[in-house]
């Protein structure tokens, strides 16, 4: 069977990049944007900063962490109001995601539910897209190079994708210096959502030998970063890693992900925790269940950030991994984060089983699997 390769949109990246927007939306024959975005941003003065660059924009800021359908459709009306011709996602993988959706639903019938992966909704979108832009302020989702929106519909209770290489952002502005004053917490967060990105894809059984290279280049960069940018925040070269490393990830999870996003979703799709902080509690867990089915590919792992070459590589992975975790800061269990339930764990599992995510996974996984997953976490 003949395996179909997919690859990134146009991006710009490098420290300045972001002067070039206006240039770059003419290009892309956008003059009446809609900038979607979200409050934090806003206050911060950055989306401010971005529209100085831009004429007749309409901005939608009411994007929330794990958004929701009605996040979409008042982006679309607003969208539609405004006569807007074009989209510019501002922001972390929560505006990106949302302005996708935004620009689906602007052309395309129904409603986001038509358009799930898991029933077939990949057959139903077409290249009949509005440009957009995608200009991402944090380095961890790797929105700005994915194929697809996430957002959580209440038609089946958890978080959803729609998927296909026709949603690709018409251009990617990757500029390190939008995310030098991340707080500590948001580029530990994000930061492991990217380190997981990179793990999850490499281990995929997808043939794809390109997305295979772009993770372990990926994992190189945020390890060079990650650490540096928390004890420095002004550190540009760190931050520069770390935005690259995210971008690699986002390429690279073109292959598909596994267990820890399948987990992940489902308990975002409880209150409003932040989809890196569970990865990156549930990545530990992950890597030990999946050993068995992925010995080889996690000894690669280990040897491409420099442990393991004395002998069992993976167990010196695992000890990375709890260092790296140890000196971020983050929770260590889901017990710690607010709005879980461990007596919700059947749920989370069910919730999980319906993930895309877990299809890529190397080790089949049952519901059981999930939720003793889940327990060894909490």
């Amino acid at each position: 069977m003949a395996s179909l390769f997919t690859f990134p949109n146009r991006i710009l990246f490098g420290e300045g990049a972001i002067s070039e927007l206006r240039a770059e939306i003419a290009k892309l024959g956008i003059a009446r944007p809609l900038v979607v975005t979200d409050r934090g941003l806003v206050a911060s003065g950055l989306v401010s900063d971005v529209c100085k660059q831009l004429d007749n924009a309409s901005l939608f800021d009411r994007v929330q962490p794990n958004p929701t359908e009605e996040d979409v459709l008042l982006g679309l009306d607003r969208y539609q109001n405004a006569k807007c011709d074009g989209i510019i996602g501002l922001g972390g993988g929560s505006p990106i995601d949302t302005a996708k959706a935004i620009r689906l639903l602007a052309t395309h019938p129904g409603k986001l539910i038509d358009y799930d992966l898991t029933t077939g909704g990949v057959n139903k979108i077409t290249a009949d897209l509005p440009p957009m832009v995608a200009i991402p302020t944090t380095a961890g989702t790797g929105s700005e190079a994915g194929r697809g929106t996430l957002i959580q519909l209440p038609q089946n209770g958890r978080k959803t994708i729609a998927l296909s290489p026709y949603l690709l952002p018409s251009l990617a502005i990757c500029d390190p210096s939008l995310i030098v004053g991340l707080p500590p917490m948001l580029t530990a967060g994000t930061g492991m959502d990217a380190f997981t990105h990179c793990i999850e894809s490499f281990l995929s059984p997808t043939y794809h030998p390109m997305c295979d290279g772009i993770a372990l280049e990926g994992l190189k960069h945020l390890a060079k970063g990650l650490e540096s940018s928390l004890t420095d925040g002004g550190n540009l070269n760190a931050r520069r890693e770390c935005m690259m490393g995210a971008l690699l990830g986002g390429i690279s999870f073109h292959k598909g992900l596994g267990v820890v996003h399948s987990l992940s979703h489902a308990l975002g799709s409880e209150g409003r925790a932040h989809h890196g902080t569970l990865n990156a509690i549930l990545l530990p867990h992950a890597i030990r269940f999946n050993r068995p089915a992925a010995e080889d590919r996690l000894t690669a792992i280990a040897y491409a950030l420099g442990v393991g070459r004395g002998g069992d590589a993976v167990g010196h992975l695992l000890v990375l991994v709890d260092l790296l975790l140890g000196h971020l800061p983050l929770p260590r269990k889901l017990r710690d984060v607010n709005g879980l339930r461990h007596d919700q764990i059947g749920h989370y599992a069910v919730l999980a089983m319906q993930d895309h995510c877990r299809l890529t996974n190397p080790r089949p996984c049952s519901r059981g699997d999930m939720e003793e997953i889940l327990d060894r976490a909490w």
